[in-house]
């Protein structure tokens, strides 16, 4: 046998054994799922829970979602669903709600075949080609898709080009809107509106009522600015953050977990809102899926020489793109969903405030932003201003702080320092923003002088900055314990909106509970300094020291109110 014909057997073994491991595991992948659609079809197609599932089978297959899953973790989570939340960050939230309080989907998810499903991602996919919940479920009717998606809709007016547009409000939460980069341009912002009701519950569609009214609507958030904080002129979308929103705004219907333009097909109905004219607002298009074809979805479809930034809806209702150009007669291009998602993927939250120096001479002073950080020592000369920015969605509690020695300035040697925290203002910043922080980016404090007390003086530079103190809160909210890392022991602050009893639970990473805090009955306030913070000692029920590693921490009000973060022991 020659060296070539040894060479080809090598090639043709190593392929027939390569092909045959996916074709062997997509093949149980397929049996097992079929076994679990027959045990538990009564579950799997009831309407709230085909909502929800198709999302959360697509985050369980992740590898970093993968790596934790097995029977023990799985049956924790089925006990306490919001570690859901440190499995699969974006998880649909109702379908956590749905699992607390629904005995039916909790004993689907202890079966021990449904729990050897969930750990193969051939099994999921195989058990969402059964499903085919997309394709099961009617299409809405045209004037029922308006109803609900309306209230999402946006029109945009970019003050600095002199143009218009459409925009969908995709994150009720964090104010953000999705449209097109064309319309946004070079602006830094640009003014925004929500539909606004007659008496009649009709829609107040002429674009003149909305720019000569905009004062009166920005008291009851209708008109307000919005601050372009992400571009991708590539793809032609942006990301727009609002100042505020009205009562009646519905984030649009969506489902970034799974890419929806994929699953419809040639000649199914699409729905086109937004389409500002030079007159009226608030019109819509029906039309037909054409193709998707990687870049563009292609829709055939009158859009009336326009509809640039509006959103496109399936026949259930839900985001699968938004509109860039037409032809100006049938045809018409959109940017996919999945691609509003990268965008999305790429914002990143910055917590900023600034500091301004009133006096006439020099201040120098101190920053520290957590635990871990040294202090800083700055010097912020007269009538200059200096910003601060901290990269990440939570400040640790009781941070920044600042500190500084106000007798420096009398004269008598004296060391006097005073620390004080300061509160931040959350900000996002995202690709193709110009990353800088500007005034109205940032709370801002100023130094002044007292020359009676000869003191310097830091507090709040307007009235509408924050105050040094916290009042009593609006809402019940759990924060980060600190330290975190910590050995052995730790404090956890959280705030009451009113009294009620509370309590503070302990979990292992597998869901075991190690230890419960009862608090007692406790009056509305925030409970965040070593006085008033839970308090634990990193030990189990039993008073005995638990090893190191990731433990979980749920705060438990009076049975109305629950949340769950991590912490981590390093010993």
């Amino acid at each position: 046998m020659n060296k070539r014909t040894v060479l080809c057997f090598l090639v043709f073994a190593m392929c027939v054994f390569c092909g045959s491991v996916p074709t062997s595991t997509f093949a149980q992948g397929k049996l097992l799922a079929q076994q679990v659609f027959r045990k538990h079809n009564r579950t799997l197609q009831r309407a709230d829970v085909q909502e929800v599932l198709p999302q959360v089978l697509e985050g369980l297959k992740a590898p970093e979602t993968q790596a934790h899953l097995n029977p023990r973790t799985i049956n924790a989570v089925v006990a306490n669903p919001d570690i859901l939340l440190f499995f699969i960050p974006d998880i649909e939230p109702r379908f956590v709600a749905l699992l607390k309080r629904d005995q039916e989907l909790k004993n689907f998810l202890r079966d021990p075949l449904v729990q050897r499903l969930l750990q193969s991602p051939a099994a999921i996919d195989a058990l969402a080609d059964l499903l085919e919940v997309d394709a099961e479920l009617p299409n809405l009717d045209v004037d029922q898709i308006v109803a609900r998606a309306m209230p999402s809709v946006v029109w945009i007016y970019n003050v600095d080009e002199d143009t218009q547009g459409s925009g969908v409000l995709i994150d009720e939460e964090r104010r953000l809107i999705a449209t097109n980069a064309h319309i946004t341009e070079s602006s830094r912002w640009v003014f925004a509106c929500f539909p606004v009701p007659d008496r009649d519950g009709e829609l107040v569609g002429e674009r003149a009522y909305y720019l000569q009214n905009y004062e009166s609507l920005q008291k009851t958030d209708y008109a307000t600015w919005g601050r372009v904080i992400a571009e991708d002129f590539n793809r032609d979308l942006a990301i727009i953050q609002l100042d505020s929103l009205p009562r009646t705004a519905r984030e649009i219907e969506h489902d970034f977990g799974i890419d929806l333009s994929r699953k419809i097909k040639k000649g199914d109905p699409v729905h086109i809102l937004g389409n500002p004219g030079k007159l009226d607002l608030w019109r819509w298009t029906v039309g037909l899926f054409h193709a998707d074809t990687g870049q563009w979805l292609q829709i055939n479809a009158d859009v009336y020489g326009g509809n640039s930034g509006g959103p496109v809806l399936n026949g259930r209702g839900q985001l699968i793109g938004i509109i860039s150009l037409s032809d100006r007669r049938t045809k018409t291009w959109a940017v996919p969903a999945r691609y509003v998602k990268v965008l999305l993927s790429k914002i990143g939250p910055k917590h900023t405030f600034r500091i301004k120096n009133n006096t006439r001479f020099t201040v120098p002073y101190w920053i520290k932003w957590s635990n871990n950080h040294e202090w800083k020592r700055q010097s912020l000369n007269s009538g200059r201003s200096l910003y601060y920015w901290w990269r990440g969605e939570v400040v640790p509690w009781g941070y920044p702080k600042i500190q500084f020695d106000e007798d420096e300035f009398a004269g008598d040697g004296r060391f006097t320092p005073r620390i004080r925290n300061l509160t931040t203002f959350l900000r996002y910043f995202g690709p193709g923003y110009r990353n800088h922080i500007t005034p109205d980016d940032a709370y801002t404090y100023s130094f002044s002088y007292n020359p009676w007390t000869r003191r310097i003086i830091l507090s709040p530079d307007t009235a509408a900055a924050p105050a040094l103190s916290k009042s009593v809160p609006e809402e019940n909210a759990l924060f980060a314990n600190y330290p975190n890392p910590f050995n052995p022991e730790t404090w956890i602050p959280y705030q009451l909106a009113k009294p009620a009893e509370v309590k503070v639970a302990i979990y292992a990473a597998d869901g075991t509970l190690v230890r419960t805090l009862s608090l007692g009955h406790q009056p509305a306030g925030v409970y965040r300094s070593k006085g008033r913070a839970a308090y634990w000692d990193g030990t189990n029920a039993q008073g005995e020291p638990v090893a190191s590693g990731v433990y979980f921490y749920t705060l438990k009000v009076s049975g109305e109110f629950t949340a769950t973060r991590k912490m981590l022991i390093q010993k």
